[in-house]
């Protein structure tokens, strides 16, 4: 990995530093004011306790999907996805670019903990590489006939635009659920206020003309300052980070929020698949699934926890420069975010500053280990 790669939320050496979500903050401003003026008066109906912060579920998993991504996490991602039918989707493109960035996916399981994968599309490897035929695979086996696909908008709509990264078949077939549609054939509301009507929880949408191709998994790189060194350098390594985790905040929140209505509207119905399944490569293992019987369950969501892979954010020519400020992650650790009512509190304000990450609890694991997934 070429670690020398500017990242899209840089700004050049010759102009002052402008953090990205500053950034944010003026264009939302400039280019959608009305909106901004909506999410103030829905902050202030939090403040006031009218509405509670988005739930998530209290167990799920996360995972990056570009060009550093461990093949073998990739193959245990198509081992859940042949037993799961059910998945909630939303993308996202670059509000500088206008190019598609992410296309986010959610395994939903029953009894189970939910998988989120983000895929950076703009950080693909090589189409001819054994990577991206991987994760062409589990792009086949998401996107088929026989599975369920929860979107607000449409989803062939949405998927139609990533085409030209070639992730999966050109004529998409899927069984789509329009959840927007579903909700209100007449009218076309926002996902962000039938939450709050449904569920009396705000969310947060200021995120939504973000720079999401600046590569928001940290094992990139692109957060990393390169023409910078001593207190400069960390005040930019903590705005960096800091926006990352906002924008995948935002990316999770807007899946779960389709996953939540989809079962408040009991469109999610689990069947029982046999144990003997055979799976054969991509196209054929989905012809097997025998269906037994249907079960509908309510969601309860309670969401804690965060599990996301980042990695060492020093390259080995940098490691001689004196970082007695900057939080330096050692490779394949995980990050758990703990307290999402306390990150909230620090997401909520728009003229306040982002604290440290002090609600960060870090667990080291061996640099050679894979997730594994159940």
């Amino acid at each position: 990995m070429n670690f020398s790669r500017k990242s899209l939320c840089s700004t050049q050496a010759q102009h002052r530093y402008v953090p990205p979500y500053e950034r944010l903050l003026r264009r939302n401003q400039a280019w959608k004011p009305k909106k901004v003026k909506l999410e103030a008066e829905l902050q202030e109906e939090y403040r006031q306790g009218t509405l509670t912060p988005f739930q998530q579920p209290q167990n799920y998993r996360c995972y990056y999907i570009h060009e550093r991504t461990d093949i073998l996490l990739i193959d245990e991602l198509i081992d859940q996805a042949k037993i799961t039918k059910h998945y909630s989707m939303d993308t996202e493109d670059d509000a500088l670019t206008h190019k598609p960035a992410t296309l986010q996916v959610e395994y939903i399981k029953q009894n189970l903990s939910s998988i989120i994968i983000i895929i950076e599309v703009q950080y693909l490897p090589s189409s001819t590489s054994p990577l991206f035929r991987k994760i062409q695979q589990l792009c086949s086996i998401i996107f088929t006939s026989q599975n369920y696909i929860y979107s607000w908008g449409s989803a062939l709509q949405e998927l139609s635009k990533f085409q030209p990264f070639q992730l999966f078949n050109t004529n998409i077939a899927i069984i789509e659920n329009d959840i927007q549609y579903l909700y209100d054939p007449h009218e076309k509301k926002s996902l962000q206020m039938t939450i709050r009507y449904e569920f009396q929880e705000y969310l947060n949408k200021i995120a939504t003309l973000a720079e999401w191709a600046c590569g928001l998994d940290l094992m990139l790189g692109t957060y990393l300052p390169l023409d910078v060194v001593g207190r400069e350098r960390t005040y930019r390594l903590h705005e960096e980070k800091k926006y990352r985790s906002i924008l995948q905040e935002y990316a999770i929140n807007d899946v779960f929020a389709v996953t939540k209505l989809a079962y408040k509207m009991n469109l999610i119905k689990f069947t029982t698949l046999p144990s003997t399944i055979q799976y054969e490569p991509i196209s054929d293992d989905e012809d097997e699934l025998q269906i037994q019987s249907e079960l509908s369950i309510n969601i309860e969501p309670q969401y804690e926890e965060l599990i996301v892979h980042v990695t060492d954010e020093l390259e080995e020519n940098e490691l001689f420069q004196q970082q007695e400020d900057i939080e330096v992650f050692q490779p394949n650790q995980q990050i758990s975010i703990i307290n999402p009512m306390k990150n909230f509190h620090h997401i909520l304000g728009i003229d306040e500053n982002y604290p440290a990450n002090e609600h960060f609890e870090l667990h080291y694991h061996n640099a050679s280990s894979v997730p594994q997934i159940s």
